[in-house]
């Protein structure tokens, strides 16, 4: 009888071990999914590196670029290489990376227009 119970309990915590460790794999593949906030730009701060998207009404979303944002111009299924120069107030915006911890999102590529 004892034999068994400590058959038991090992089997328990190798099933334990494996179900931590899948969960803590799982967690770390959704951070690491890219999300999107499109909208139409209401400013952009070339000292901070942000560009404040209007997505719905009145909200705002914070996006933060940087020098391996890739920028382009077009739709999503249609587009040509871009910059951030020509990126302009008022032009519909779409862009697509990893959130931070302030809930800002952290761009890794970019497609604008002039309207949505």
């Amino acid at each position: 009888m004892r034999l068994s119970f400590a058959g038991f309990v090992s089997v328990a915590v190798l099933a334990g071990l494996f179900t931590v460790s899948h969960l803590n794999a799982q967690g770390k593949a959704q951070q690491s999914e890219k999300k999107n906030i499109q909208g139409t730009i209401q400013n952009m701060s070339k000292d901070t590196s942000t560009i404040t998207v209007r997505t719905d009404g009145t909200v705002t979303r914070v996006v933060v670029y940087t020098a391996k944002t890739k920028f382009l111009f077009g739709h999503s299924d249609n587009n040509k290489p871009g910059s951030l120069s020509q990126v302009k107030v008022s032009n519909y915006i779409s862009c697509a990376g990893t959130f931070d911890p302030k809930g800002q999102l952290m761009a890794t590529d970019c497609v604008y227009r002039e309207a949505k």
